[in-house]
């Protein structure tokens, strides 16, 4: 799979001509060059390849001279209108400025024109939505502010202490030139000290731009582990899996009957339907978004759904195999008491059961199954949201960013980057497809994850009971075999002396291998986290059915959708960040 050409995204967002008052602003102009230049040169001196994006309103003032100096640069230019095209247009009554706004927009690799209702002046939201969603595209946010509160709702005050506490690198300017560029971001700290405010947020000024470019770009290297190596590597996958203990152990234990597909790796193609789904609905309206979901998503999240389902069924027989072979061992061990005759061969068979277990642990390791297991299901859930998230000009740059693993975040991140904004008009056709989507989305996690919990819940039932019967059955063999000692020695059994010998090697073999048994279950059950993984996916699936009903009542708005779809993400991806926290400690290891 190729690396995607890196992206870096500038937001911007400040003052109109009005608040910027008698400011000189070509001196304001030539500090916003400055910027753009440094975070250039900061970005290709990493990615000398990588594009250049800024995100803007394009209202008069801040947000039209950047963007008319990221085009002059060669910057791809996407913008975000509060309102229709057309609507919007009234925010420029001067002729002139209203031709350089349409020519802006024909500039435009996108437009996303929002919803609100200019005509009635009926939403006071509609700028602070459109500075949201800015927000919500960018790496960095550029801002031309003079410090002052903002006058009304989605003020360039609010955008940037909203910005800060989400953790957005912001350069701020100063209008009147007091102030020279300042650099806000909490990496700036060597360690987190926890959501910061715009009164305590570290400040520096552009020289520390390289290395908010490094922590954003991070270069992707094929040789950052094993999980990333496969991933991107153009080797085709194999077609067929070996790793059959665990799905025959479903099957013995009445959970499920065995399937083809345990035995077939899924083909990468036919696993792309679920994003080719989710942008299916709006396919005709946002078409080059759609593509680069198509061309981009689909297939990086197919891979990693494909790649993390073949590997976490060879960690699941791989644990299940290494149980089954340490009682094994038992048994040919105390075997050799009733063959003696066949000791040589039992203790050879012995050795391998050994052997097998210490080179099924070692490749394990040495493969990183358990580390390209969780890494592959964490891409596959984060690009599986980002799918939803993104047709609503919300990218989730920052969901999961703590808890995911570097080259992750970073393919997640060139990912969303790559895709970037729809160019389209946000109507009520276009939110009922986005909504129709995301229930599709729900719905398809509720039917897994209500399985599952019934697979789970019923596997650890019946290894419970199974283990349960075998230590009763070990202790019932323990008191007849009293009960024959007592009868021997009370010489009421002295006809029996001709089998005694044989009931004692009977027993000591039994009371030693169903124990060792057992304990293999007890492990099995402990290494595979059954029982959680059942009460998790019921606790998921209830939060899941109630948003899922509330979405299906709510009015059609972009607000409250918005807010539904960064639900279910969280929902998702803090499932998926406990599910990591758990499995994490449980790589595969000698049974003891």
């Amino acid at each position: 799979m190729a690396l995607l050409r890196e992206t870096l995204s500038i937001g911007v967002t400040g003052h109109r001509p009005e608040r910027l008052g008698h400011t000189n602003l070509s001196a304001i102009t030539a500090t916003v060059a400055q910027v753009l230049d440094a975070v250039a040169a900061a970005t290709r001196e990493l990615e000398p390849d990588a594009d250049l994006r800024l995100i803007s309103a394009l209202a008069e003032g801040a947000d039209s001279l950047a963007a008319d100096l990221a085009r002059a640069r060669g910057w791809t230019l996407d913008c975000v209108l509060p309102f229709a095209r057309d609507d919007y247009a009234a925010d420029f009554p001067d002729p002139d400025s209203q031709a350089a706004y349409r020519q802006r927009l024909d500039a435009a690799r996108a437009v996303f024109e929002l919803p609100a209702d200019r005509a009635r002046r009926s939403d006071p939201h509609a700028y602070e939505r459109a500075g949201r969603v800015v927000l919500g595209q960018c790496d960095i946010l550029l801002a031309v502010w003079d410090r002052g509160p903002s006058l009304g709702r989605g003020g360039t005050g609010q955008i940037v202490a909203e910005a800060v506490m989400q953790d957005v690198p912001v350069v701020l300017i100063d209008p009147a030139g007091v102030v020279a560029p300042t650099l806000l971001w909490d990496g700036l700290e060597a360690h987190d000290l926890g959501q910061q405010t715009l009164d305590t947020v570290p400040r520096s000024g552009l020289e520390a731009l390289p290395r908010v470019a490094s922590a954003l770009l991070g270069r992707v290297e094929r040789a950052d582990g094993p999980a990333m190596r496969q991933f991107y590597s153009d080797a085709p996958l194999p077609r067929f899996s070996l790793a059959l203990a665990f799905p025959l152990l479903l099957a013995v234990m009445g959970v499920r009957r065995p399937r083809r597909s345990d035995a077939r790796i899924a083909d990468v193609a036919d696993a792309e339907q679920p994003v080719a789904a989710a942008v299916a609905g709006i396919a005709d309206r946002a078409v080059e978004f759609a593509r680069r979901a198509r061309d981009n998503l689909a297939p990086r999240f197919a891979k990693a759904d494909v790649l993390a389902g073949h590997i976490g069924q060879l960690f699941r027989s791989g644990y299940v195999i290494n149980f089954g072979l340490a009682a094994l061992a038992v048994a040919l061990s105390l075997t050799g008491l009733a063959i003696p005759q066949a000791k040589p061969v039992l203790i050879v068979l012995e050795l391998a059961a050994i052997g097998a277990i210490l080179m099924l642990t070692r490749t394990a390791h040495r493969v990183a199954w358990h580390e390209r297991w969780l890494d592959y299901r964490h891409l596959a859930e984060r690009l599986r949201c980002l799918a939803i998230s993104a047709q609503l000009g919300d990218l989730a740059l920052r969901v999961g960013a703590d808890s995911e693993p570097p080259w992750v975040g970073r393919t997640v991140r060139a990912t969303a980057r790559n895709l970037g904004l729809p160019s389209v008009r946000v109507d009520d056709a276009y939110l009922s497809a986005v909504r129709a989507a995301l229930i599709a989305l729900i719905d398809g996690q509720l039917r897994y994850l209500n399985a599952d919990a019934r697979r789970m819940h019923r596997l650890e039932h019946r290894l419970h009971l199974m283990g349960t019967v075998l230590f009763a059955l070990t202790a019932g063999i323990c008191v007849g075999f009293l009960g024959f000692e007592a009868v021997f020695k009370m010489g009421l059994g002295g006809h029996l002396e001709n089998v005694a010998h044989r009931v004692v090697i009977s027993v000591t073999i039994a009371s030693g291998a169903l124990p060792a048994l057992g304990a293999a279950i007890y492990g099995i059950r402990m290494q595979g986290d059954f029982a959680g993984i059942a009460e998790r996916s019921e606790t998921l699936a209830h939060h899941l059915a109630a948003l899922n009903r509330v979405i299906a009542e709510d009015e059609l708005s972009f607000d409250t959708l918005s807010r539904r779809v960064r639900r279910a993400v969280d929902l998702l991806t803090a499932d998926l960040a406990r599910w990591r926290q758990t499995y994490h400690a449980r790589p595969l290891s000698l049974p003891g």
